[in-house]
């Protein structure tokens, strides 16, 4: 409808133009449903499933060498303060 017939029916104050204002008013907001509360938990869980970095890591040959031989020095150390 035109501003013309909007503004006449506003100016006249009976029930049907109230009636007619409110079928004509479009709504002033937008309503969205609201979004499902988030379970962190739930979401961490499905990413972990989906990337193949679930578990533990796999070490790589030279840090595993370097664990053993640090390792062994503290333990040599150990021995030789006893």
């Amino acid at each position: 409808m035109s501003a013309k017939t909007f503004s006449r029916a506003a100016a006249g104050g009976t029930r049907a133009n109230l009636k007619q204002l409110r079928r004509m008013r479009a709504p002033l907001v937008l309503q969205l449903p609201a979004p499902p509360p988030r379970n962190h938990v739930a979401l961490a869980l499905a990413e972990r499933s989906v990337s193949s970095a679930a578990g533990r890591h796999i070490r790589s040959q030279g840090a595993q060498r370097r664990a053993d031989r640090v390792a062994l020095q503290k333990a040599v150390r150990n021995a030789w303060n006893d």
